[in-house]
């Protein structure tokens, strides 16, 4: 007997499997018709990731499908098993690792989307008359191009609380919780989230991480909007490598749970995953900009009603 229990889709869709042993193709067909979290869309993807016809028609023992689907739920930590992770589940059990870890993968992003949807209905606090729109600032840049100086900085001036990426995840890492399918979505949601917080309460926040995504940027800056705050995009770059190369073998952040620094290795795969920045935005080369003058300039744009013009 299966220790986690079905959730009332999957067990919906658990009847339709009327017969023993059926295959991955079943489990597809029998999951579609149910109003899972994100299933239609994770059906999408394993549709999109292709198919093995003789792999997706071979058939899989009920007890271990079941045994399966329930290791999925508690890997994300869920109670229940639900449709998705009959489908995960059905990838385990054929023993397809590769098409598996996709999966999870993409079932994490289909999550995160989900609950960034829930963050952009919220709404503003009734605020004082002729109150300022609060910022949300990005420091966003490859590890070592000085982010986080430019982000404590603002801390103080304007004053606003920096949510930094990498201390959120120093923070998870004691619970185990981190892997490669879902540090992504969980750390981008985590910043999403504690900034949603404070622009609703009518206060600013800075945001320290990479964002090196094209839709990372525009969530923020469109949770921004949502909550009548004012976004300011920043980037940081480093144009001297050997200077550049120093800051990132030389640094100690002293964050718990979390390295002191990076490989230049991994710079160099952060700069290659680097998406073009289109939006209007600010750019520090933090080689020859002053932090003073890149301070104050950010400091500028975050008191204009609309900054558009960056």
């Amino acid at each position: 007997m299966n220790p986690v229990p079905l959730h009332a889709t999957a067990e919906a869709a658990w009847r339709r499997l009327d017969h023993a042993d059926p295959t991955l193709r079943d489990v597809m067909s029998a999951v579609a018709a149910e109003p899972g979290w994100v299933v239609g869309d994770l059906l999408t993807t394993l549709a999109a990731d292709g198919d093995d016809d003789a792999v997706d028609r071979t058939r899989l023992g009920r007890v271990e499908l079941l045994a399966a689907a329930g290791r999925e739920a508690e890997i994300f930590g869920d109670g229940y098993v639900r449709c998705e992770y009959l489908l995960l589940g059905a990838l385990g059990v054929l023993g397809d690792d590769d098409r598996l870890a996709r999966a999870r993968a993409d079932f994490h992003v289909l999550m995160g989307d989900r609950a960034f949807a829930a963050y952009l209905d919220l709404a503003p606090r009734p605020r004082p008359a002729g109150a300022a729109r609060p910022p949300l600032v990005l420091l966003a840049g490859l590890p070592g191009t000085g982010k986080s100086t430019l982000a404590e900085a603002l801390a103080a001036a304007l004053p606003a609380p920096v949510f930094s990426m990498d201390w959120q995840l120093g923070a998870l890492v004691p619970f185990g919780v981190l892997r490669p399918d879902n540090t992504g979505p969980l750390s981008e949601l985590t910043l999403v989230g504690a900034a949603a917080r404070q622009l609703q309460l009518g206060l600013g926040a800075v945001i320290d991480a990479t964002g090196h995504t094209q839709e990372f940027r525009a969530r923020l800056q469109s949770l921004a909007r949502s909550l009548d705050a004012t976004f300011v995009g920043v980037e940081c770059v480093c144009s001297d490598e050997s200077v550049h190369r120093t800051r990132v073998a030389g640094r100690d952040r002293g964050i718990p749970g979390w390295p002191a620094t990076v490989t230049w290795a991994h710079v160099q795969r952060m700069r290659d995953r680097w998406e073009d920045w289109h939006q209007p935005h600010l750019i520090f080369d933090t080689a020859t900009t002053t932090p003073d003058d890149a301070l104050r300039r950010v400091l500028d744009l975050a008191a204009r009603p609309d900054p558009a013009g960056a």
